[in-house]
């Protein structure tokens, strides 16, 4: 059997046709799956930082400047843009703002909240003592942190935020925190 010169063309454009059509598929396939990889560590995130506004509502700071509660970042950002929500929100009588400071000396000096990315796991136990003489609250999701002087260590157990707190830390530091929320930690110190 020939094929005439149209049908031909014809053929051409069918098979062109379900080649673009495993490609397409392909790529769903692909996509979706980065997409679903990448959800999880954003959802992670996003529960961390409303634990963390959470944490500053219940607590009590000895340096609160001018009406200001100060969250710092320090070392890689894991939040991204999951923070600007907080940037402005009231914390009884001040409101939260959000600080990347470049060093650790400089996070202890401006903020009340250092959240310990880590990427900064070397520095964690000098960090968390120096801490303790601002009057700062520390909190870290690095494996191990609240037993090298971290006050808060948070983690995810079963799809949900659980935290480790160091209560001598805490104390040292003139940081108060409510009972309402000691009584869900997983591991006091």
């Amino acid at each position: 059997m020939r094929l005439r010169p149209a049908s031909l063309h014809a053929a051409w454009l069918a098979a062109s046709a379900r080649r673009w059509q495993r490609c397409a598929l392909a790529l769903a396939l692909l996509l979706p799956g980065a997409a679903r990889a990448q959800a999880p560590a954003a959802a992670e995130y996003a529960a961390k930082a409303a634990f963390i506004y959470n944490l500053a509502l219940f607590s009590t700071f000895p340096d609160a400047r001018a009406g200001l509660i100060r969250l710092c970042i320090l070392g890689r950002d894991p939040f991204g843009k999951l923070l600007a929500g907080l940037e402005g929100k009231p914390l009884g009588d001040a409101r939260m703002t959000i600080a990347h400071p470049s060093s650790g000396r400089d996070a202890l000096k401006q903020c009340q909240i250092v959240f310990v990315s880590a990427s900064e796991s070397d520095t964690v136990a000098l960090l968390a003592q120096s801490a303790r003489q601002e009057g700062v609250l520390t909190v870290s999701d690095a494996k191990g942190a609240a037993r090298m002087g971290i006050m808060v260590e948070l983690d995810v157990e079963d799809k949900r935020i659980a935290f480790e707190f160091n209560a001598e830390a805490a104390r040292a530091a003139n940081i108060a925190l409510s009972s309402k929320v000691l009584r869900l930690a997983r591991m006091v110190y």
